[in-house]
């Protein structure tokens, strides 16, 4: 990487004191009795820009080569950085391109590098496979989002050469697309819905692409921008697409009835997170679970904080 700068006479360092000594030639001008003096002997200023003009076109040719390189140094520094931070991290195990089955990532402890030490649950993920989708249900606030959150930046992290947050991780390339943070684009007049349709879209075109890598997808809360009935029937038809196609990942939902598809689908797995009731509280564990997820929370979070609620259904 560094091999170019290595050469005496082609190093930046060379370069930038060529472009010195020009600039303290040419700075003559600030001093307007020695520089007409001076031109009465030479002509300075002409000599100097034929001069800075060939220390241009010697530049011209590896000056893009040289930035990119900086720039490569500059990122490798970061993360280094973020190694030397982070000791208890570790490196990640790129996989050998191969068999469709073994495409995935597999992982123990693995945890969300934002969150604090004593703050952050880990947990142990499995997905292999193309067509490998994992149905994540769970109550609000129990994880969901955080644990997509959780996978998609290891896989970031892994694949721009630092270390993960977990205790072990293998993993093949993968090309992440994910839909999590979703809004409206006023500008382009597009609603919440459909800015999340036309996501989902380019999701199944980058699928479809067989000359990149597979696609590792990650969708939160699957057509929550529309009415029950048409989420349900879209979201079906969707996650039969994704089982068929050229990609593997998770996607969340509250709708319970979807956990039923992995009676027809055999690479549909459910895996929940869930709560524990108390009095007037919740607690959350963050654990990973295999599974559809038991049990709901939104009317009594209604309820908790005053909320109007159907007798009998739910209470402090």
């Amino acid at each position: 990487m560094t091999d170019p700068w290595r050469n005496e006479n082609s190093r930046p360092s060379v370069a930038i004191r060529q472009l010195a000594r020009v600039c303290s030639g040419l700075s003559l001008k600030a001093h307007p009795l020695l520089h007409i003096a001076m031109h009465l002997v030479v002509p300075w200023d002409l000599a100097w820009t034929w001069h800075l003009q060939k220390v241009c076109n010697r530049l011209r040719s590896v000056l893009p080569d040289w930035i990119v390189r900086l720039a490569i140094v500059d990122a490798a520094m970061a993360l280094a950085t973020f190694a030397y931070l982070n000791p208890s991290y570790t490196w990640p195990r790129r996989r050998p391109e191969g068999n469709a089955t073994t495409i995935g990532i597999s992982g123990t402890s693995i945890g969300h590098p934002l969150l604090a030490h004593e703050q952050r649950i880990s947990n142990d993920l499995t997905l292999e496979g193309l067509g490998r989708v994992f149905l994540v249900t769970g109550s609000n606030m129990s994880g969901k989002s955080t644990f997509l959150r959780t996978v998609g930046i290891n896989v970031c992290l892994a694949q721009a050469g630092g270390p993960v947050c977990a205790a072990s991780w293998e993993w093949s390339w993968l090309r992440i697309q994910t839909c999590i943070r979703v809004g409206d684009a006023l500008e382009e007049g597009l609603s919440y819905f459909y800015v999340e349709v036309k996501r989902l879209k380019n999701l199944l075109v980058a699928m479809g692409d067989h000359r990149e890598a597979p696609v590792l997808f990650l969708i939160d809360e699957i057509f929550k921008g529309t009415n029950n009935r048409e989420r349900l029937l879209g979201s079906e038809t969707f996650i039969r697409e994704l089982t068929a196609g050229r990609g593997l990942g998770l996607v969340t939902t509250h709708d319970l009835e979807l956990a039923n598809l992995d009676k027809e689908l055999a690479h549909l797995a459910n895996v929940h997170f869930q709560e524990t009731v108390g009095d007037m509280q919740l607690t959350f564990d963050y654990r990973l679970r295999p599974g559809p997820c038991p049990t709901t929370n939104a009317l009594r979070i209604m309820a908790m904080e005053g909320l109007p609620v159907p007798e009998g259904t739910s209470g402090p």
